[in-house]
C-alpha cells in the first residue's frame, strides 16, 4: 500500500511547523492569502502526484489519501482548498485503486461520492447510515474507534462485530475509523483482526 498526505493537510504542516491544536495560522493563510494558498496547493498536489507514480512503479497495489486536518476547515473552505487537489491526485492514478481518507469531514461526503476514487475511509465519529446513503457508489473502510482496542476481549469482540453489521450489504473494508495508537497492545489488535476474518457478512 501506497501513503501520501492531502496537500491540505501537507501545507498545514509546512506553515505550522507541525502539529498544532487549531492550525490558527495554516487558516488564517487561507483567509489573508487566499491566491498564494492555491498556488502552494497546485504546487503540492504536482509533486504528490509525481511520488505516488514512483509507488506505483515501486509496485504497490493501492494508494490511500490522508487528509489528517480535513475537520478543521469549514465546508465551504474544504470544498475550496481540499477537494479540487484531492480529485486531482485521484484522477491521475489509473493504475491501482485509489482510497480517500478525510478525518472529520463529515459534511462533505456528498461530495466525495463525486471523487474519481474506489474507497472512502470513515473515521470513528462518522455516521454509517448516512456514509452509505450518500456513498452509494463507493466502498467504504473503518470505522472503529481505536480507544475500542483498550476493553477486554469480549468488549472489543462486541464493538467489532457492531461494526461490520452496519456495513452489511455494502462494499466494506473493515479497519479502525483512525490509526492504531502507541500504547496499543498488539494482542488486542490481533483480537480486532480475528473478528474480522471469522465474520460472516
Amino acid at each position: 500500500i501506497g501513503f501520501a498526505g492531502a496537500p491540505w493537510t501537507i501545507l498545514c504542516y509546512m506553515i505550522e511547523g507541525g502539529g498544532s491544536k487549531t492550525f490558527s495560522n495554516a487558516r488564517k493563510f487561507l483567509i489573508q492569502e487566499p491566491k498564494l494558498a492555491h498556488t502552494a496547493l497546485n504546487m503540492i498536489t504536482d509533486s504528490t502526484i509525481k511520488y505516488l507514480h514512483h509507488q506505483v512503479l515501486a509496485g504497490v497495489n493501492l494508494i490511500q489519501i490522508f487528509d489528517s486536518w480535513a475537520g478543521i476547515l469549514s465546508p465551504y473552505q474544504y470544498r475550496e482548498f481540499s477537494i479540487p487537489y484531492i480529485e486531482k491526485i485521484s484522477k491521475s492514478i489509473l493504475e491501482v485503486p485509489v482510497t480517500v481518507f478525510a478525518k472529520g469531514a463529515y459534511f462533505a461526503l456528498k461530495e466525495m461520492n463525486d471523487l474519481s476514487c474506489n474507497t472512502i475511509g470513515l473515521d470513528w465519529n462518522m455516521d454509517v447510515n448516512e456514509a452509505r446513503t450518500l456513498l452509494k457508489s463507493k466502498t467504504l473502510q473503518g470505522n472503529l474507534d481505536p480507544c475500542v482496542l483498550y476493553g477486554d476481549q469480549r468488549s472489543i469482540e462486541f464493538e467489532t462485530k457492531k461494526m461490520l453489521e452496519q456495513f452489511k450489504g455494502h462494499s466494506h473494508i473493515a479497519n479502525l475509523g483512525h490509526g492504531v495508537y502507541p500504547d496499543t497492545n498488539p494482542d488486542h489488535v490481533k483480537i480486532f483482526i480475528e473478528v474480522v476474518k471469522t465474520f460472516k457478512a
